[in-house]
């Protein structure tokens, strides 16, 4: 039986888990700093997105299409057990402006076109179309949001619940799990016969655990473990919370769509209302960073600094933004906010490979904002790489020999520009905001 240590126990760690114990070759054991599923992971979070809206990348709108099937299989499994649905198919609206798609929107038509799904797209060449379709979005359409489409097929997902689905359903497997404090912490790889040769974890209690495959699934933590040869660098995304009630929560309610608002463009996008009133807008950019002394980016989240907020400058795009968008929102106050940290790649593909510098050592990351969705089927390829099987997402996936220089952002980000400030730098717009500052009239804005 092969014995694999599984590090990280969010969206890539517990898939590949699972994948693995489906195998009566494995024994499987994941270790996390903390329970899962993990207050600080980019998982852990009331919904994400779930799109197979790609651009020219068709290779993620498949993987997209084949975890459809899973979801529903979760779904039916949480009904079983008296649960609310993982997934919410209400459909993903990609509203444009100006009156034309941007390039990224044509291309996704296109792929989608091809692949047979057009029967799920819903366009909205008009104005008028889309607020007859969704009038919710009258204030946004009137200043420029004015053409798009709905794709029925898509959603939204209830992550932090699929994390403990998934964790469940790893248990039942047979997984074994070291979860919380320095137990559970990975400290260092552990080579005893020569530097590059990974026979297991040292944890932060001091305790060897031996393994004939180690896999990180880091996430944002990855580049702070070992040398990634900038790869990947740990970015923070700034999401927002809303508590609503009234008119603003019965417009934007489980009937209305999951939006992107020019997403290629303005880096927004938002949720219907959850049931427990909340409304969440976040920013898909270039991000902002935390340097460590050795310039190695890592998370800096809630679960170390309790405070901590957003930067200035994400907020005054956000009020700015949504003044246009949701104008009823400027005169309420932000009732959460966070950095969600990515796992940036280098070029916007996973990176699910062997480490080159290092015998028995697996890297599963580089999730680059979008990994959420593959939480079903993800393992499966995971588990392809470290069996050594070629497939067309192994190879894509594969270790890249780029320089830091030739860095991109993937299609869907802001102006796929490449922009980002280091927070509590020097800058005053890189300043985390007070609790005060997020309250509607309050901000110096």
């Amino acid at each position: 039986m092969t014995k694999v240590i599984i590090v990280g126990g969010g969206c890539f760690g517990l898939s590949t888990a699972y994948a693995l114990s489906l195998s009566e070759e494995y024994e499987v054991w994941v270790f996390d700093r903390q329970q899962i599923p993990a207050p600080d992971a980019a998982s852990t979070d009331i919904n994400k997105i779930v799109r197979f809206d790609y651009g020219n990348d068709d290779i993620y709108m498949r993987l997209t299409m084949e975890a459809l099937p899973y979801w529903q299989q979760f779904n039916k499994e949480r009904a079983e057990q008296g649960e609310e649905p993982l997934f919410h198919q209400t459909g993903v609206l990609m509203m444009s402006s100006n009156g034309s798609y941007s390039e990224f929107e044509k291309r996704s038509l296109k792929k989608i076109r091809e692949a047979g799904y057009g029967h799920v797209i819903e366009e909205l060449l008009t104005p008028e179309s889309i607020i007859d379709r969704f009038p919710q979005f009258k204030d946004g359409v009137n200043n420029g949001f004015n053409i798009g489409y709905l794709n029925k097929a898509g959603g939204w997902c209830n992550s932090a619940e699929a994390v403990k689905h998934m964790y469940k359903k790893c248990v039942e497997q047979g997984v074994h799990f070291v979860a919380g404090g320095d137990q559970g912490t990975i400290a260092s790889l552990y080579c005893p016969t020569s530097a590059g040769n990974v026979e297991g974890i040292v944890t932060g209690d001091g305790k060897v655990h031996v393994a004939d495959k180690v896999v990180l699934a880091l996430g944002a933590w990855t580049a702070g473990v070992v040398d990634m040869k900038d790869l990947v660098v740990a970015t923070g995304q700034a999401v927002v919370h809303f508590q609503t009630k009234g008119a603003l929560r019965e417009q934007f309610d489980k009937n209305c769509p999951v939006w992107c608002a020019d997403l290629s463009r303005t880096g927004f996008y938002g949720f219907p209302v959850n049931a427990d009133g909340k409304m969440k807008i976040g920013t898909h950019n270039s991000g902002y960073l935390w340097p460590r002394e050795d310039s190695v980016s890592i998370p800096r989240t809630q679960v170390a600094f309790s405070s901590d907020t957003i930067p200035l400058s994400a907020l005054k795009q956000l009020r700015t933004f949504l003044n246009k968008f949701i104008p009823p929102t400027v005169s309420m106050d932000i009732s959460y906010c966070r950095l969600c940290w990515y796992c940036d790649s280098i070029d916007g593909d996973f990176l699910v490979s062997n480490h080159p510098e290092y015998s028995n050592l697996i890297v599963a990351t580089g999730d680059s904002g979008h990994g959420m969705k593959f939480l079903p089927n993800i393992g499966f390829q995971i588990r392809n790489v470290i069996e050594g099987i070629s497939t067309d997402y192994t190879k894509k996936w594969a270790w890249r020999n780029l320089d830091a220089s030739e860095t991109k952002l993937d299609g869907l980000r802001q102006g796929s520009a490449l922009s980002r400030g280091i927070i509590q730098g020097p800058d005053e717009e890189m300043r985390l905001v007070s609790a005060d500052e997020l309250c509607a009239g309050r901000a110096s804005l």
